[in-house]
């Protein structure tokens, strides 16, 4: 938990958090959505400096390249699982829970399910569509639309009440289900998007 706290709430990541971001006041939830992405790479930027910095000392000329490739998909996946996963604990992301936002079934207005928070972000490697979704409709985006989402404004509160949703969180059978689909869609995704995956089938 110590080592997850660090990740997710380092210098790096507050300085992002704490941000005044002047130049997105015009429309808060690009300013979410701009926040949601900027926040991962920043978790994320430490394993991927390490990833990078190995592959570089590393690197071979006699060793086959396309395992060194394979080596740097890992991080890049676990990327994409946060991205995609982002509002899994009580349908709130870090980012969401500074602005005060929560995402709800659009038909019951309870709390969206793992599958739904899940099946609503598949559409962020398209963030640019989004971002017109979000001119047209503030509060359903299109991976809204497509997942029977809505976002609500809730209350602020702390985001690092997040590191004690995930200790005590149990693995139920939505949530295997949703890491199961989770690490098939990206494959999908790096399969289509990523050359270097297409290499690794030839």
């Amino acid at each position: 938990m110590i080592v997850l706290k660090f990740l997710m709430f380092n210098s790096l990541v507050k300085l992002y958090l704490n941000s005044d971001f002047w130049f997105l006041k015009l429309n808060i939830r690009i300013k979410s959505l701009t926040l949601e992405m900027w926040y991962t790479l920043s978790v994320f930027f430490p394993i991927l400096g390490i990833i990078i910095l190995l592959t570089i000392v590393f690197s071979d000329p006699l060793v086959d390249s396309k395992w060194v490739n394979l080596l740097t998909l890992f991080p890049f996946s676990f990327l994409m699982i946060a991205l995609f996963n982002k509002d899994f604990f009580g349908g709130q992301s870090v980012v969401h829970r500074k602005l005060g936002y929560k995402v709800l079934d659009a038909k019951t207005n309870n709390t969206a399910s793992k599958i739904q928070c899940l099946i609503r972000n598949l559409t962020g490697p398209i963030w640019p569509i989004e971002v017109i979704f979000i001119l047209i409709s503030p509060k359903r985006r299109l991976g809204d639309l497509i997942a029977r989402t809505i976002l609500i404004d809730v209350p602020i509160s702390d985001p690092q009440l997040i590191l004690t949703e995930i200790k005590e969180s149990k693995f139920d059978r939505q949530t295997i289900l949703t890491l199961i689909f989770s690490l098939i869609f990206i494959a999908i995704y790096m399969f289509i998007f990523d050359p270097t995956v297409r290499l690794l089938w030839e």
